[in-house]
């Protein structure tokens, strides 16, 4: 019997957490059960991805276009490959959009998208191009959000039918994340201290994360512990800028800049706390690694971040732009280790209660089947 053709398009050219979104759909797949292509820019910054997906096998295409005068070029490329459903992962609200087209017009059965960040308004786009996207969702027969926070912003800022709206929350395998265990090793590779506290983020380094204000409330904790040292895990556009100020505010001694790791699970075991600054976000996989790992939290309370973080259990909320009530937090847990670890197991029973990767593929890939199953009748 022929499998069915499922290819996830994308347009970004760096690794974050809508990349993280589309591995973990690829992988947790059952490939006995389906024929994968990826559609995607071959750039270096999604070399994670590329490499997940040459090393699985799948087939990996270099996307033909996201221009209006690329759709012709696009609507070829669909009808050659003769996809049965297109997964369209949306890094910000106006991605793919040409392509949505194009997948309408070459007549692919099932269309589907992800919109990760509905938060953003539309405003900030031309006519044409709010032109073009009020067409392209209408040409979807699927949008996934990961939040309630993130629905009712997409029914509030885009043209889209409640029904055809629908909440799968991100999930990761808990199995993956290392509790213990890789301090020591971590320390000696970074020239830290493994006795002294050790706090860390992950993320693109881009304005959305705020990492400006890990660096503000990391100097703000050093008044208070002396010995801290911090971890800045990712890379990105603003990484000159931040080394500027981590200078600049004297910490040049105490703060690392990583790069991209392909090894996060064993850094985060690392920390004794994780903390992310973001301006916005959808419901981010960096903190759900962080909770798997059993390692409390201390974020923004923004968007979908307090559907994942349980205020006072498994972390600790500020607001955004506030970097002194983000030092006060980590300084709270540091000063109260075993507090901390109890937020810390929480965390990780919390994820694999309620935010597994098993269950975010699964209900995805029963989606999947119920959409080709209607489009076949």
């Amino acid at each position: 019997m022929r499998k069915p053709v499922l290819m996830y398009v994308l347009e970004s050219r760096q690794w974050g957490g809508a990349e993280v979104y589309v591995r973990h759909l690829v992988e947790g797949l059952d490939r006995q059960a389906w024929e994968v292509s990826v559609v995607c820019p071959q750039t270096e910054g999604l070399a994670p991805l590329l490499d997940r997906a040459r090393g699985a096998g799948l087939r990996l295409y270099a996307l033909p276009g996201e221009r209006p005068h690329h759709v012709p070029i696009l609507i070829r490329f669909f009808r050659r490959h003769r996809p049965d459903i297109v997964h369209f992962n949306l890094h910000h609200p106006f991605a793919c959009r040409y392509a949505i087209l194009a997948a309408a017009l070459a007549g692919v059965p099932a269309r589907l998208a992800t919109n990760h960040l509905p938060t953003i308004s539309p405003d900030a786009y031309t006519w044409k191009g709010r032109l073009a996207l009020r067409f392209a969702y209408r040409s979807l027969h699927r949008m996934l959000v990961d939040s309630e926070t993130n629905r009712r912003r997409a029914l509030a800022h885009y043209p889209i039918a409640p029904a055809q709206l629908l909440v799968v929350p991100h999930g990761v395998r808990v199995e993956d994340f290392p509790t213990e265990g890789t301090r020591a090793s971590v320390a000696e590779e970074l020239g830290l201290n493994a006795r002294a506290p050790i706090i860390g983020t992950v993320g693109r380094l881009s304005r959305q994360k705020a990492t400006e204000d890990f660096i503000e409330a990391a100097a703000s904790v050093r008044q208070r512990f002396p010995d801290a040292q911090f971890l800045i895990i990712g890379e990105g556009e603003r990484r000159t800028e931040l080394e500027r100020l981590v200078h600049a505010r004297g910490l040049q001694t105490v703060v690392r800049f990583t790069g991209h790791r392909q090894d996060v699970p064993r850094l985060l075991a690392a920390l004794d706390v994780f903390v992310l600054s973001s301006l916005y976000e959808g419901m981010p996989f960096s903190i759900l690694e962080a909770m798997a790992a059993a390692r409390p939290v201390v974020a923004t309370c923004v968007d979908g971040v307090p559907e994942v973080v349980a205020e006072g259990e498994t972390g600790l909320l500020v607001p955004p732009r506030a970097p002194e009530k983000l030092a006060d937090a980590i300084v709270l847990l540091l000063a109260h280790p075993e507090r901390a670890g109890e937020m810390g197991r929480r965390g990780r029973e919390r994820v694999r209660l309620h935010f597994s990767r098993e269950r975010m593929v699964e209900t995805i890939t029963h989606l999947y089947r119920a959409m080709i199953a209607s489009r076949n009748r």
